[in-house]
């Protein structure tokens, strides 16, 4: 038997947009509430994550403002990858608990025309919101400060705001993905070498509103070369199962050599077993995670494991077991699961 292993969630998408107050910018918010959130990280409005953006290349600097050590670095805001999970500190970077926040600075590296400025978040809570200032400069104005350390206005030092964004509901729980694409359909948001995010915290009720940022996308509207991809190319794809009622995402990103492999044998194997495994686990009141997600990781040591609703996988022992054991993991001559059914949590 040729099996696999999950855990919980649903999926829909609820969408709101609200207009800049600055003319002609038009600020666009996705919000997945957590019941629906899933590791596809996908949007009905809002473009999904880009691998191959004007900011994948850019470098990021923390002007003001403290991170957080259980977060990621600041290359997670511009690596192409989204969580796998709602709660997943190091795929993520966020300020400091108890901080205001801070600012960062994005080097595109020359002034290009900006057509959209994409920015993503996931946390069941309070930092799942996302509220900032976008500021852009071509670096040429008399007095240019490029770093504006917080309490310097960075209009009065070379820069112009693009936008206010805030993303926390007016009712209801806060916790979820968002998604923000800011654009000007009419002429862009104009042609800039920096951007300058000042980030501010979602409450301060306690320690923790923060946001958890997950990835930062720029948009050039002259793009020397296509930045769209096929789910395989991309190193992601999400499988559907049993008419669209469960939903697999394969992430094979830190594995490209392992993509073609899991697009063409895993992802047909989980689409026809994970409805048939549904059907045999036992257990009464029991109810099988409709979404989850398998990571093939390139420094993780073993087989396999599961975590919330992620499935880890070792991408070395795959690479060599293919054709055999990478779909089965048989122990002993018998086939078992490479990754054991757990119960939802």
């Amino acid at each position: 038997m040729k099996t696999l292993n999950l855990f919980l969630l649903a999926s829909s998408a609820l969408f709101f947009s609200g207009a800049s107050t600055l003319a002609g910018i038009k600020t666009v918010i996705d919000h997945n509430p957590n019941e629906s959130a899933t590791g596809a990280f996908k949007f009905k409005h809002v473009p999904p994550v880009s691998k191959n953006d004007a900011a994948t290349k850019a470098k990021l600097t923390l002007v003001d403002g403290v991170q957080d050590e259980n977060g990621g670095d600041l290359e997670k805001l511009h690596d192409g990858k989204a969580p796998a999970e709602e709660d997943q500190p190091a795929e993520n970077f966020f300020f400091n608990a108890g901080t205001e926040g801070g600012r960062i600075l994005l080097d595109l590296g020359n002034a290009i025309e900006i057509k959209q400025v994409n920015t993503y978040s996931w946390h069941p809570n309070t930092r799942g919101p996302q509220v900032y200032k976008l500021y852009g400069s071509d670096g040429k104005a008399d007095g240019f400060n490029q770093q504006p350390k917080n309490g310097t206005d960075p209009e009065k030092c070379g820069w112009t705001l693009i936008a206010k964004v805030d993303t926390r509901p007016k009712t209801g729980e806060p916790g979820g993905q968002y998604g923000v694409s800011i654009s000007d359909p009419e002429s862009g948001l104009g042609k800039y070498h920096f951007l300058l995010f000042d980030m501010s915290r979602t409450e301060s009720d306690d320690d923790f509103g923060n946001t958890f940022y997950s990835e930062i996308d720029v948009v050039d509207r002259n793009p020397s070369e296509t930045s769209e991809r096929s789910p395989a190319q991309a190193g992601s794809e999400t499988v559907e199962a049993a008419g669209g009622t469960y939903k697999i995402t394969i992430d094979t990103s830190e594995t490209p050599d392992l993509t073609q492999w899991a697009h063409e044998k895993i992802a047909p194997m989980a689409r026809e077993w994970y409805p048939k495994i549904v059907q045999l686990l036992p257990g009464e009141g029991f109810q099988a995670p409709n979404n989850f997600s398998i990571m093939f990781l390139k420094d993780m040591r073993g087989v396999a494991n599961t975590s919330g609703t992620r499935i880890r996988c070792a991408g070395d022992w795959f690479r060599h077991n293919l054709e055999g054991r990478g779909r089965g993991v048989p122990r002993n001559g018998a086939c078992r699961p490479a990754i054991r059914p757990g119960p939802a949590r």
